[in-house]
């Protein structure tokens, strides 16, 4: 019997393990090809490898199957109109930053140039807008398959009207580490935005690189693997067998009981 939706789920599971993988890697930021597109596809081929030999069975899990991956195809592919998005920032404002292995304004870096920051090293920037923004709002985010995801906000008063703002890290990790992070969790390339008074908004790309090996991109490439190979025992394994007589032109399913069979059954229950 075939089963689409197991293969749909196991198909959009490798593709966000997959994608875990390319983003705690460097690789490729969590957006909306790899969040999206990259499982909706790896789903569909699931859908097809497990339906192939019987398409005929399972048609609801077939249909809900595709109505959970057509709109994540859909809203993936979108994403390759920013394939190489570059960094954008409005209202007049400008912001820098220097780490020990770059240094980049925010619109100067991009989806596959992102700005480099090392744990184990320092990071300084500096920001200014063109007038003194007082009590006004601000908002952090890392934007996550297309959608931003807020990770911190609140509300400035700024009594003293200043128009920049500066600051520098000597070692990012023992910072970290002072404040009780666990830094580690969030190596990676992300798209990293915000906005300020309703006035300066824009949004760049940001990798934070760590020494040692990643517990979470190792689990995240194991997982996928493990997952890949079930996928395919599924496929290989309920495979339909048939065998075609060369006397009669039978066809005989192999995975279903013949006639015959019953009949012989039906001998050794009248024995017992």
């Amino acid at each position: 019997m075939s089963k689409p939706f197991t293969g749909a789920v196991l198909g959009i599971l490798i593709g966000l393990a997959s994608a875990i993988f390319l983003a705690r890697q460097g690789i490729w930021p969590l957006d909306q090809l790899t969040v999206f597109f990259l499982p909706g596809i790896l789903g569909l081929l699931g859908v097809l490898l497990l339906s192939m030999s019987r398409p005929s069975d399972g048609v609801f899990t077939l249909v809900v199957s595709l109505l959970i991956l057509i709109p994540m195809l859909v809203w993936g592919a979108l994403g390759f109109a920013s394939f190489n998005e570059q960094g954008e920032l409005n209202g007049g404002c400008l912001v820098e930053a220097e780490s020990d292995v770059d240094a980049t304004t925010v619109t100067d870096t991009s989806r596959s140039d992102p700005f480099v920051v090392e744990l184990d090293g320092g990071l300084s920037w500096f920001a200014s807008s063109p007038s003194a923004f007082q009590d006004y709002d601000w908002r952090l985010y890392v934007d996550v398959g297309g959608l931003p995801v807020t990770i911190e906000s609140g509300t400035e008063a700024n009594d003293a009207g200043d128009t920049e703002n500066d600051g520098d890290i000597e070692d990012i990790r023992g910072y970290a580490e002072a404040s009780g992070i666990n830094i580690d969790l969030y190596r990676g390339v992300y798209k990293v935005g915000g906005s300020a008074a309703g006035t300066c908004s824009g949004f760049g790309f940001v990798h934070i690189e760590g020494g040692g090996t990643d517990a979470i991109a190792l689990t995240a490439l194991i997982v996928a693997i493990v997952l890949l190979v079930i996928l395919l025992v599924l496929t290989f394994t309920g495979r339909e067998v048939v065998v075609t007589t060369t006397e009669s032109g039978e066809t005989v399913d192999l995975d279903q009981p013949t006639q015959s069979d019953s009949d012989a059954l039906d001998g050794e229950s009248s024995d017992l």
